[in-house]
């Protein structure tokens, strides 16, 4: 997440990149496809206004269009492109994470996967693009909805790859796990929260360089996972635990 203001360029030139691994768009067995939408988000760099790190946990959550989430069935699986085998790996660690919440569900990285986003008729995917550089948008998720169901039916992530990325944390870098953690969220149908108390959440809007807090759930984010998918768990997470 980079900046207080979300240009309509940037994500145009994400939605661009993304759309050159678009070819078609397939029917999802049984769905109309008049019912299908690709509901979008952005992440940003930095962060705006006071506090965005808090010592005590937020219990905020929203629910993208009131609660959309995934039905039960078979596993979803996703392809990584564009990355390193480091990257890679902490994306695969945030998705095993969220994974954990999903009760309906589980996911899996399988590169060759022939299985269809029924929105793009192409693979779920995770990828890095070429986007607006430092200052900017982070990373952008595109979920795909039936809107009539209230049911999610995939996904696909693109991270800026002029960015500068790390998996260990190094301070002078953004976090992939963190950030995976984040985008994940949304794919679980989590919205974004926007309030400075909000600052330790997974679905806060903003990230810093060299934060790892996201990826691990806080309090606010369990609670909203519990809700979509009966978890249980809603127990403090990372902040002021």
């Amino acid at each position: 997440m980079k900046g207080s203001g979300l240009r309509t360029g940037v994500l145009g030139t994400l939605l661009l990149l993304l759309s050159i691994l678009v070819v078609g768009r397939a029917p999802s067995d049984g769905i109309s496809n008049s019912n299908l939408v690709e509901v979008t988000f952005a992440e940003s760099e930095s962060h705006v206004g006071p506090g965005p790190h808090p010592e005590d946990e937020s219990d905020h959550y929203k629910l993208v269009q009131g609660g959309i989430r995934w039905f039960s069935g078979s596993t979803v699986e996703y392809q990584i492109n564009n990355t390193t085998a480091a990257q890679a790996a902490a994306v695969n660690s945030a998705i095993a994470t969220i994974d954990g919440f999903i009760t309906t569900r589980a996911f899996a990285h399988v590169q060759g996967t022939t299985q269809i986003n029924p929105c793009t008729g192409q693979p779920n995917s995770i990828s890095w693009l070429a986007g607006d550089g430092p200052g900017g948008v982070l990373a952008f998720t595109a979920v795909c909805v039936d809107t009539k169901a209230k049911e999610i039916l995939g996904f696909r992530i693109a991270f800026d790859s002029l960015d500068t990325w790390s998996t260990s944390g190094e301070a002078d870098k953004f976090d992939v796990e963190n950030v995976a953690g984040h985008e994940i969220g949304h794919v679980a149908g989590l919205e974004h929260v926007n309030s400075p108390k909000d600052g330790c959440l997974t679905m806060y809007k903003f990230s810093d360089l060299g934060e790892t807090q996201k990826r691990t759930p806080g309090f606010g984010d369990k609670l909203g996972l519990d809700k979509l998918y009966t978890t249980g768990d809603v127990t403090p997470g990372q902040c002021g635990s």
